[in-house]
């Protein structure tokens, strides 16, 4: 089974409601996560640019560690989670075939907004179940 790599910020109260969303719609155990601060991003987001990898990037990469790899940032990486998650989500996920314009400014309002609602700033605590599915 492949799997698919989330990059999220470590550090954002938001984004670790995100990831244990993710992992509580996640029954085939299909995604693994990683810090963007952590050392799997700095060994596997060398292929980035600087401008692809800030903080407020959340970046999938799908298939990861095969040959079919592919990138999703932003908006697109989001949707692209909820297509992947498969169900009723698949129904919010059918709009990541749209052109990323559409949906990434409304990314980036919340990306740019999220401390301000979310003022813990509590790094993902997996449980002894869930460590596998976190990279360092």
């Amino acid at each position: 089974m492949n799997h698919h790599l989330v990059f999220y910020d470590g550090q954002c109260g938001f984004c670790d409601r995100v990831v244990q969303w993710v992992i509580k719609q996640d029954k085939n155990r299909i995604f693994l996560f990683a810090p963007l601060q952590g050392k799997t991003a700095q060994k596997v987001l060398g292929i980035l640019t600087p401008d692809q990898k800030q903080l407020d990037t959340l970046i999938l990469i799908e298939n990861y560690a095969t040959p079919e790899q592919q990138i999703a940032l932003l908006g697109k990486g989001a949707l692209r989670i909820c297509w992947l998650l498969g169900g009723i989500w698949r129904v919010l996920g059918a709009l990541s075939f749209l052109p990323a314009l559409l949906y990434d400014w409304g990314y980036r309002l919340v990306a740019r907004n999220r401390h301000l609602f979310f003022k813990n700033d509590a790094c993902v605590i997996p449980t002894a179940e869930e460590a596998e599915r976190f990279l360092p």
